[in-house]
């Protein structure tokens, strides 16, 4: 006999975790399974050395109208963060530029870049008119638009960093329309924070609060398959814990595999219709994200508890250092520091040779850093996990063509998000379909 549920959620990421949240706030009585021991997918962490090193995820959206921050409120669960809006510090080769924590700093970031006011107003002027007039359409990229309006390298190469460490894809691989609609529905005003206690313990408190209203989240227990039937779904197969093969039954299943998975677990292209295929294989790449976490005896940056966007370099993005911002994240007088890199072409990485430049980097950045620091973590990330399952303005719907089979996650990204707000975004979006 098979257990029965009014939902199963294939995966316990953000946008898993999150659907379930809601769907649960809406009644229904979920089973999250999830193939790891752990919670939260990209939005958690590993205990290395007792330092709490994350698996992704650094600054995370916290505001009011954060799909993230509303499925935890859904269940009445406290995010528990530290608040760094505002706590950015940008790196080009003529200094760094600290942003406002009170925002509107955008001009500011302009003049620094381009060290001519006259010329940093007429560009803003044109961005402002992108937001309010005109919004480029997806036919070029946010680069091709940057030409068209400016002759500045440097301001190139502030919002390269700002694209690559904010979207995990460069400027000559975003749409121009989601740059501008990412700034225009989802930058202004927003707030981003740090799990106090790491992004695991903020992870599991909501996998508690989905348990305690009588839903269920499985660990150690992959999906084999979903099964689908006179094209609906009606449930998976799964390998539990105990190691015993096992079919879980329910009208929905709701994916955070990300799409190309989804696809295979349900049987393969063939169970869908034509056009979705299509729209999956038209842009069925993801985007590659290179990760080195290590501690050193004293901070690399003094007195600065936020994250560096680097403008200067071409694979290190960004650099944050979560032993100042809590306590609670490494041993007294040990700083964890958590360095990303991307591909300088996310459709041809490589990322052997782009992970050592991207050290590179950080020793040209930081000299002697190299030397001092003992490493947690080297990873490089692509395939069924990568930074992000689709780039940018190419994510797929959440519904799917067969009923009932809905994915979430960064792999359908709605318009304008990104990350892990967009995993949360998608469950939402998913589960105001099923909901009404």
């Amino acid at each position: 006999m098979s257990r029965e549920f009014d939902a199963i959620i294939v995966g316990a990421g953000m946008g898993g975790l999150c659907v379930a949240a809601y769907l649960v706030a809406g009644g229904k009585r979920v089973a999250v399974i999830e193939k790891s021991p752990y919670l939260g997918g990209r939005c958690s962490h590993r205990v290395r050395e007792d330092c709490l090193v994350t698996t992704g995820a650094l600054m995370i959206p916290m505001g009011s109208g954060s799909a993230i921050r509303q499925a935890f409120a859904a269940l009445n669960v406290d995010m528990d963060m530290i608040d760094l809006t505002g706590k950015m510090r940008y790196r080009l080769d003529h200094g760094d530029y600290d942003t406002s924590p009170k925002g509107g700093g955008l001009l500011g970031m302009i003049e620094f870049a381009m060290q001519d006011s006259v010329a940093a107003a007429q560009f803003h002027q044109r961005i402002i008119e992108a937001l309010t007039v005109w919004t480029p359409l997806a036919s070029i990229t946010i680069l091709d638009w940057f030409d068209q309006h400016t002759d500045s390298q440097e301001v190139k190469n502030l919002f390269q960093g700002y694209c690559a460490a904010l979207m995990g894809v460069n400027m000559h691989e975003i749409p121009a329309n989601e740059f501008f609609n990412f700034l225009k529905y989802h930058s202004k005003g927003s707030q981003f924070g740090m799990a106090r206690l790491g992004n695991a313990q903020m992870m599991n408190a909501l996998a508690s609060a989905i348990t305690a209203s009588g839903s269920l989240v499985m660990t150690r227990s992959p999906c084999r398959k979903i099964i689908i039937e006179a094209n609906s779904a009606t449930g998976v197969e799964i390998k539990n814990a105990e190691g015993e093969v096992e079919v879980l039954s329910a009208p929905l299943v709701l994916s955070n595999a990300g799409p190309r998975r989804t696809i295979d677990l349900s049987g393969g292209a063939d169970i869908f219709e034509a056009s979705y295929i299509a729209q999956f294989e038209k842009d069925n790449i993801d985007a590659p994200i290179m990760h080195a976490s290590f501690t050193l005896s004293e901070p690399v940056i003094s007195d600065f508890a936020g994250c560096m966007v680097f403008g200067n370099t071409t694979n290190l993005i960004y650099l944050e250092i979560p032993s100042a911002i809590s306590p609670h994240i490494s041993p007294q007088n040990v700083y964890l520091h958590t360095a990303y890199g991307a591909p300088a072409d996310a459709a041809r990485p490589a990322l052997d040779q782009e992970f050592e430049n991207m050290l590179h980097e950080l020793e040209a950045n930081f000299p002697g850093v190299l030397n001092r620091a003992h490493f947690l973590v080297k990873a490089k990330h692509r395939g069924d996990s990568p930074g992000m399952h689709r780039w940018v303005g190419r994510g797929m719907p959440v519904n799917t063509s067969v009923m009932g089979l809905y994915n979430v996650g960064d792999g359908c990204a709605p318009e304008g998000t990104i990350g892990t707000e967009s995993a949360a975004a998608s469950a939402r979006e998913a589960a105001r379909m099923i909901l009404g």
